[in-house]
């Protein structure tokens, strides 16, 4: 079976949380950059109209899937993924494997101040935790000048673990396009986490989270979340479901018959094109 579940072209991985802790130590151990991406269905919609964002996706060392969504879409194609794992449980990892390690963590982004916030709130957490540095760049594009800074801000801090909180897809393809440059072996895009560490978002009750309405708690707190939500992201949810549904249709017949009288097995019906109608 495919270590990796394909949902409308975006591959994920299948692992849990355990599993990813000892890839992300594997990465520390090599010395080599890695780039991790937590996907969601906001991800997935973007890579549908940006092929860029797929391929930056699908070319990362370890992608893991970030919302219940996706969990319901993976479980819906009939090839689930074990657990929800999200930027905050990455971040806990890191601190974790850092703590132990004796390697410090680098927080960049977010409003100022928030980066350093959340680093004291981990060190009261994780009382052994070196904090190789933290710091929140200007909003918008970056200019030269300040990639360079911020190149240099991370290379030199020695740090083996980067959480890059610019929001997705900017964290994303800022990470990509110099991940050989940062000499960090993990990296990751973590969006909002730090201003939950710092109790300036409320996160969802664990109960709510583990309904898949988090999404919802988000949105109660953050009406500007309402587009992305329900206009932009529902809808590829939709098609994720009903791709993975035809699919489970098929299984459960043996095969599909199309008009032209070819069969299809219903794993061939998961790798149709995903932008094909179904």
């Amino acid at each position: 079976m495919s270590t990796r579940v394909d949902i409308l072209g975006v591959l994920i991985d299948k692992v849990n949380l355990r599993q990813t802790e000892v890839k992300i130590g594997s990465f520390v151990s090599s010395g080599k950059p890695h780039q991790i991406v937590t996907v969601n269905m906001d991800f997935i919609r973007r890579s549908r109209v940006d092929p860029r964002f797929k391929e930056l996706i699908n070319s990362s060392s370890l992608v893991v899937p970030d919302g219940m969504p996706v969990l319901w879409a993976a479980k819906a194609v009939g090839d689930p993924l074990p657990q929800r794992i999200t930027g905050l449980d990455l971040l806990h990892i890191g601190c974790r494997l850092a703590e132990r390690g004796g390697h410090g963590i680098y927080l960049l982004g977010a409003e100022p101040g928030v980066a350093w916030q959340a680093s004291k709130i981990l060190c009261r957490q994780y009382p052994d935790l070196r904090i190789a540095g933290t710091y929140s760049p200007p909003f918008g594009e970056f200019s030269d000048e300040e990639n360079r800074k911020l190149i240099d801000l991370i290379a030199c801090s020695d740090a083996k673990y980067l959480f890059v909180a610019f929001g997705c897809p900017k964290q994303d393809y800022w990470i990509r396009d110099h991940l050989l440059d940062l000499h960090v072996p993990v990296s990751v895009g973590v969006g909002g986490i730090f201003n939950y560490i710092t109790g300036q978002v409320k996160r969802a009750p664990g109960w709510v989270q583990s309904l898949g309405f988090e999404w919802l708690f988000r949105m109660a707190q953050q009406p500007q979340l309402a587009k992305r939500y329900l206009v932009n992201d529902l809808p590829v949810f939709l098609r994720a479901m009903s791709y993975g549904i035809a699919g489970a249709r098929a299984a459960r017949a043996g095969h599909a018959r199309g008009a032209n009288g070819i069969v299809l097995s219903s794993a061939s019906l998961r790798r149709l094109s995903p932008g094909s109608d179904v």
